[in-house]
């Protein structure tokens, strides 16, 4: 039984609805929280001890401040219509939380209510597995990063594309904001990952690749994440 506090799945979708997390944003954790769900119920079926509930709840919230992340000024880009009161918004929690990346303002955010919560969301950075203080530990934190690192915008992809998309789409931003790309530094967050796959997978006996959205689909019970 656990021993920590968890919000509610209602909870999560209030507290995305009242960050006015944009549709793009939504759609993308809700694809990690399937895929993250999935795994950690088939690690169960093989004797590994996942709180199923903990990693749905964090990949839905895995982005709740990716938003402060964001130039606010351009929104041709953005999936839904724009509306004041979304900019409005999005300013507030820009003008709070912009002054770190949106995995720490989701743990500042979380951490006094629910801190267990809190530290598997901010554990899902990039960078994190080559942090010898702060990368992902445990099952949950483990498959939260994982689940973020194989769902391309709002679609379960190989994590080869995923990483390919990501690294295409940040050497845009970084070279558009001055910043020099460090390539080493990629290749060897990139080589941990596939370690941590390798390791989710290799007890699961499935290839990787296998498990697509539409292969979770064809698995009874895991259509939806769970909700209470």
């Amino acid at each position: 039984m656990r021993d920590y506090a968890l919000p509610s799945h209602e909870e999560c979708l209030s507290m995305i609805r009242d960050c006015h997390v944009p549709v793009h944003i939504v759609r993308h954790n809700e694809a990690a929280a399937r895929l993250g769900g999935f795994l950690a119920r088939r690690l169960i079926e093989r004797g590994v001890d996942v709180d199923v509930e903990l990693v749905e709840r964090a990949c839905l919230l895995h982005d709740l401040f990716r938003v402060c992340d964001f130039p606010l000024e351009d929104f041709r880009w953005f999936e839904q219509p724009v509306t004041e009161d979304d900019k409005h918004r999005w300013r507030r929690l820009k003008a709070r939380h912009g002054h770190v990346r949106h995995e720490d303002a989701a743990d500042a955010f979380l951490r006094r209510k629910y801190p267990v919560l809190a530290t598997a969301i901010r554990r899902h950075r990039y960078i994190a597995v080559l942090d010898e203080t702060d990368c992902p530990q445990t099952w949950e934190e483990k498959l939260v990063y994982y689940a973020d690192k194989r769902a391309m915008h709002d679609t379960i992809v190989p994590l080869k594309d995923r990483l390919e998309d990501a690294h295409r789409r940040s050497s845009i931003a970084m070279a558009k904001a001055g910043i020099v790309r460090c390539i080493e530094l990629e290749k060897a967050v990139d080589a941990r990952i596939f370690e941590l796959e390798a390791e989710i997978f290799d007890i699961l006996c499935l290839s990787p690749d296998a498990v697509t959205e539409e292969f979770i689909d064809r698995c009874p019970g895991d259509a939806e994440p769970d909700a209470d």
